[in-house]
């Protein structure tokens, strides 16, 4: 990926725009832009294009909407030694913020969206000099972004190959526990094939799927891997892999060998606790803060391992 030293940042983007010839661009201008720029779009003077999309698009971001996006990019440590580079920007997109409503190629971005955005020299120096630690702005080149959060929605990707938006989560003072191996759970679901069509539903069923027992292989890896962690009432979609659905086989007439699946899933029983409107609303742990640091070095985040004491 980072062939010719190129600086990557990745973000979604529904915009309209015009096609770009990197003819448009003198050679010094082109700097260490290597690919072919013919199926770019243009917003201002920054040329895009979407490298990944999710089928069913959650968001997209709106004026207002706090994101969070994880940037990729060719930086300098403080050494002088050149290499590849992250960093995790959270920002409110509107007016006056880091990321405007236009201009920047950023705005209407889906959770888990990943663009490619090829930025002029005089806006790496002005602007993402600013907010990307040990970014080179020497030249025209790459950045790559993928989106991770909208407001309370999060991008999580597994090692398996699983992909999860977290539509509806469920914060912790009203999560009195969550699911591990052995517990037994209902869900509702809706499973849509990669052309869209929705092959089965607990809607159409007319009941939640279940009783399965969490970690006995009585459902398909995709949903043990998804489930794990949930709590009652969670509501989150994944897109699951042949390889932890129904593999090269297949199942009945419509899921066909190697296929892809996408499943909307709410967690609507745990064991005897049913989720419900006053469920939802009822707070089960408290908590008072007795320090914080006026300098928040770190904060937690989702899967990271912490000690306490």
């Amino acid at each position: 990926m980072w062939n010719y030293g190129l600086v990557f940042l990745c973000f979604v983007v529904i915009a309209s725009g015009e096609s770009i010839n990197n003819s448009d661009f003198t050679e010094d201008e082109e700097g260490i832009v290597e690919e072919d720029l013919s199926d770019y779009l243009e917003e201002g003077e920054i040329l895009y294009k979407s490298l990944w999309k999710p089928k069913d698009c959650a968001g997209p971001s709106k004026d207002g909407d706090e994101v969070t996006m994880i940037m990729e990019y060719h930086g300098k440590k403080a050494d002088g030694t050149e290499t590849e580079m992250e960093h995790a920007l959270t920002t409110k997109i509107g007016k006056g913020q880091t990321i405007r409503s236009k201009g920047d190629s950023l705005f209407g971005m889906c959770l888990g969206e990943r663009r490619r955005l090829v930025i002029p020299q005089h806006i790496l120096r002005n602007k993402y000099k600013k907010i990307l630690p040990g970014i080179l702005d020497s030249v025209k080149t790459y950045l790559e972004v993928e989106v991770t959060k909208i407001n309370k929605m999060s991008w999580h990707k597994f090692e398996s190959g699983l992909r999860m938006a977290m539509l509806e989560p469920v914060e912790s003072e009203f999560c009195s526990r969550t699911v591990v191996h052995g517990d037994t759970l209902y869900v509702e679901y809706e499973g849509t094939l990669e052309n869209g069509k929705v092959f089965d539903s607990s809607a159409n069923r007319g009941t939640p799927f279940g009783p399965f027992v969490h970690g006995k292989r009585q459902i398909i890896d995709g949903y043990t891997e998804t489930l794990e962690g949930r709590c009652l009432g969670e509501r989150w979609r994944m897109t699951v892999p042949p390889h932890l659905a129904y593999g090269d086989d297949g199942v009945g007439d419509d899921i066909l060998g190697g296929a892809t699946l996408t499943f909307d899933v709410r967690l609507v029983q745990l064991n005897d606790n049913l989720w419900s409107d006053e469920v939802r609303d009822r707070k089960v742990l408290g908590w008072e803060e007795i320090y914080k640091p006026e300098v928040c070095e770190e904060m937690v985040g989702f899967d990271d391992e912490i000690y306490i004491h």
